[in-house]
């Protein structure tokens, strides 16, 4: 095996990893956009079962809701 079979190789398992990692990453923030709510003023909310209930942007809610594992 040479240097650049192996270099390849390399590369092609980072490229694979990252590849897993983008669609692990979607899928949760597919899941959090699913928690979301509306009020009727126009507000965001979420109340994650065991969780608190909490106000926000879209972007805000579906940060908290991975951050803290609810998605």
């Amino acid at each position: 095996m040479n240097i650049d079979q192996q270099l390849n190789g390399t590369q092609a398992r980072r490229m694979a990893a990252q590849d897993r990692f983008l669609c692990r990453i979607e899928k949760r923030e597919a899941a959090a956009e699913q928690m979301i709510g509306q009020l009727s003023s126009g507000k965001f909310y979420v109340y994650p079962v065991g969780g608190k209930y909490r106000e926000g942007t879209r972007l805000e809610l579906v940060s908290f809701l991975i951050r803290n594992n609810y998605a």
